[in-house]
């Protein structure tokens, strides 16, 4: 959680001096749209991992969170696919903002890095050898995330859910928070049924995808909406957290 905090501080440093612009639409069935299609996501999930089916993965995400709501939504907006996926935040960077986010990405890997340096962990197999397995793993493992949990999660909960949230009510942080919120617990059937240190439990899942997915999730809400809803920012922020946290995996298993 300490990693997520300072990355979030960090942001709301570096965009402190961004105006952003609200244009004011009606997103209601949008809105209502994404919320059921969430929940139905959710009892999939629960389903799935209860009775070891394998409904949900990198690819169904493709589905489930891309395709099919972005033809649904096109469908309820009645408009070109190509504005629906610009109105998201499919788009080119500006300069300022690649600046921006190069540094947010080179700041959060560097703090991760250190603190795991000096963790104990880390004391006996911190060394030139995991080094260069960190830099070596670290673009694959950016590739990798970039074209599947990043951009999957990123499109619905960020281009969709965070979006609609926001020209609904018109209040950007309450949106990012809701939106988090949702985020943190659309990962709660993995923690409770898949993962090691929370399986079976319902209190240490809950507090888990709170305290890491959901504060994740805020620091992803902000970069989106700091960044003037370009949605590839939050999508390289995810893809740089995921990548970073696998690439130290690889270093110290020893792989």
């Amino acid at each position: 959680m300490l990693f997520q905090i300072i990355l979030i501080i960090f942001i709301l440093v570096i965009f402190r001096k961004q105006r952003i612009e609200m244009v004011k639409t009606e997103a209601k069935k949008e809105l209502i749209f994404c919320l059921l299609w969430l929940l139905f996501y959710f009892i999939l999930a629960v389903i799935g991992n209860a009775y070891h089916i394998d409904i949900i993965n990198e690819i169904s995400n493709w589905l489930f969170f891309v395709l099919f709501p972005l033809l649904l939504i096109t469908w309820l907006r009645k408009e070109n696919m190509t504005k629906v996926l610009k109105d998201m935040g499919l788009r080119c960077f500006d300069k300022a903002t690649i600046i921006n986010l190069s540094l947010i990405c080179v700041f959060y890997i560097i703090i991760i890095v250190l603190v795991f340096s000096f963790g104990e962990e880390a004391t006996n197999t911190f060394t030139l050898e995991s080094i260069s397995k960190i830099v070596v793993s670290f673009p694959i493992w950016f590739a990798l995330m970039l074209c599947t949990a990043a951009f999957t999660e990123e499109f619905f909960f960020r281009g969709l859910l965070q979006k609609y949230m926001t020209d609904f009510w018109h209040r950007p942080y309450l949106a990012i928070l809701l939106t988090s919120v949702l985020f943190g617990l659309y990962h709660f059937p993995f923690a409770y049924y898949l993962w090691d240190e929370t399986a079976g439990s319902v209190i240490a899942s809950l507090q888990m995808v709170m305290m890491e997915q959901a504060i994740s999730g805020i620091a992803c809400g902000l970069i989106y909406y700091k960044c003037k809803q370009n949605l590839w920012s939050s999508i390289v922020l995810h893809a740089c957290t995921n990548a970073i946290i696998m690439s130290l995996g690889v270093a110290f298993s020893g792989m």
